[in-house]
């Protein structure tokens, strides 16, 4: 709730500014700051102002508020013109929300405005001894409240200060009833506005964890019959003599004397025809297998995400909510996006899995068919990742990038050069009970890298990552 002007005028009669000086001013963000006042009797004392939201207020306060990252140009001016001023006087008009400091600062006087108004009308205005405006916190031509126009301060009103009473208040002052609840409810209100954000963030996740796991299952149903696959080939294997090129079927006895029509391709020669349906039989497992390692992931995925929402939101923590958020670290770390280093390459994000467990988790969780996959030839070294852009092919500019990385995180970094495969990630095949990560490129083109050393230095740098 906003302060109306009696209760303006109770903080304020609270507080002694005499023989006060300004000695910081601390930004919070755009819309608050606080003074960090001293004077030989009050000592050192903070007064918070807050201006143009729902929450605009000014009181003392032993809040000691976060600082903001960027300091905004009003605040800019505040610290180069205000701090080191003498407070000289502080009053509030008669049934208006207008607080006028007069300040003195090396032998020159300065006025500082706060206008507790509603709406738009909030502002913070300076002005020199003549009221010729020096700075405004909120430049507003069309009223007036930009540099150098001449400010007119408010009036008193013929108004009955009755009609706006003083909210009750069990705190020793009515500046700590203001500062504790008002702050508070603030504080309310944005654990409330995180846990929206939160509660959307769970059931997106959830939704998309959901969707895959659907996707899965409808494999696991497709494929199941691989084995019938297997078994037309080992039928079409031990009748293959009866069998002529260019047919498009076989009508043949299956191992239990059944007759049986199997499809054939009639451009294809009898064994090239059974070796097409072995290779579907096993495309079809690996799928199948696949799926079903997918579908006990997912699951097991979805639960644990729930849970973990559901202990996060039990902690009601606004620092937990927006760490959860990636409100607190928007820029450089790595971490928040996943495994691996991540770099950028002429709006392409270049991802490098530095260890086989990089490089399985990458693989299996983080990336889609379409990306493309780089890896240096008979050499060891991590897996390259270059994100596929909708309707954009890989530049040679990237592929290169991508092509020193893969060198640079190899054993062949110490020859300066190598032979690498690249392919997308849809023909990349694991290899069976083999090591971590470990998969056969189809579909593969070669590429041969001279290690650029200022390149790679650019790169890791952008990424955060030492040489």
């Amino acid at each position: 709730m906003a302060l109306n002007a009696n209760e303006i005028a109770l903080l304020l009669s609270e507080l002694d500014f005499s023989d006060t000086f300004i000695q910081d001013i601390v930004e919070h963000d755009f819309h608050s700051f606080t003074m960090c006042l001293f004077s030989k009797k009050e000592k050192s004392w903070l007064f918070y102002v807050e201006i143009g939201t729902v929450y605009q207020r000014i009181c003392k306060t032993d809040k000691i508020r976060k600082k903001s990252n960027k300091m905004q140009r009003f605040t800019q001016y505040l610290r180069a013109n205000i701090v080191g001023s003498k407070i000289i006087d502080v009053s509030v008009v008669k049934g208006e929300r207008e607080v006028a400091f007069t300040l003195m600062h090396s032998g020159e006087v300065k006025r500082m405005f706060i206008r507790l108004f509603s709406g738009p009308s909030s502002n913070i205005i300076i002005t020199d001894e003549s009221l010729v405006i020096l700075e405004t916190l909120m430049r507003r031509p069309k009223r007036g409240e930009e540099k150098g126009q001449l400010f007119t301060p408010c009036k008193e009103k013929a108004i009955d200060l009755n009609a706006f009473p003083i909210r009750e208040y069990e705190t020793p002052t009515f500046n700590e009833e203001i500062d504790k609840n008002i702050s508070k409810e603030k504080l309310d209100d944005t654990i409330a506005l995180l846990r929206k954000q939160l509660c959307d963030k769970r059931d997106e996740e959830i939704a998309h964890l959901s969707s895959n796991l659907h996707s899965e299952e409808k494999k696991v149903e497709e494929f199941k019959g691989y084995e019938d696959i297997k078994t037309s080939a080992d039928i079409l294997s031990a009748n293959s003599y009866l069998i002529k090129r260019g047919q498009d079927k076989a009508i043949i006895k299956d191992f239990n004397n059944n007759e049986v029509t199997i499809p054939l391709d009639a451009s294809l020669s009898v064994s090239e025809n059974i070796n097409a349906y072995y290779q579907r039989y096993k495309r079809a497992e690996r799928i199948y297998q696949n799926a079903i390692n997918e579908v006990k992931r997912l699951k097991n995925e979805i639960e644990r995400r729930r849970l973990h929402y559901e202990n996060l939101l039990a902690q009601n923590s606004k620092i937990l909510f927006e760490k959860e958020l990636g409100k607190q670290s928007k820029g450089s770390s790595n971490e928040l996006k996943g495994p691996g280093l991540r770099v950028e390459s002429h709006g392409f994000e270049l991802i490098v899995g530095r260890n086989s467990k990089e490089n399985d988790e990458l693989l299996r969780h983080h990336m889609r068919g379409n990306d493309l996959w780089l890896h240096t030839r008979d050499f060891a070294g991590g897996y390259v990742f270059i994100k596929a852009k909708k309707d954009k092919s890989v530049p040679l500019e990237v592929l290169l990038d991508a092509g020193n990385l893969a060198v640079h995180y190899s054993k062949a970094k110490s020859n300066k050069k190598a032979s690498l495969y690249y392919t997308h990630v849809k023909y990349l095949r694991r290899v069976k009970n083999g090591k971590q990560g470990l998969v056969i490129p189809t579909m593969e083109k070669n590429l041969d890298i001279t290690l650029d050393e200022k390149r790679v230095k650019e790169l890791l740098s952008e990424g955060g990552e030492l040489l």
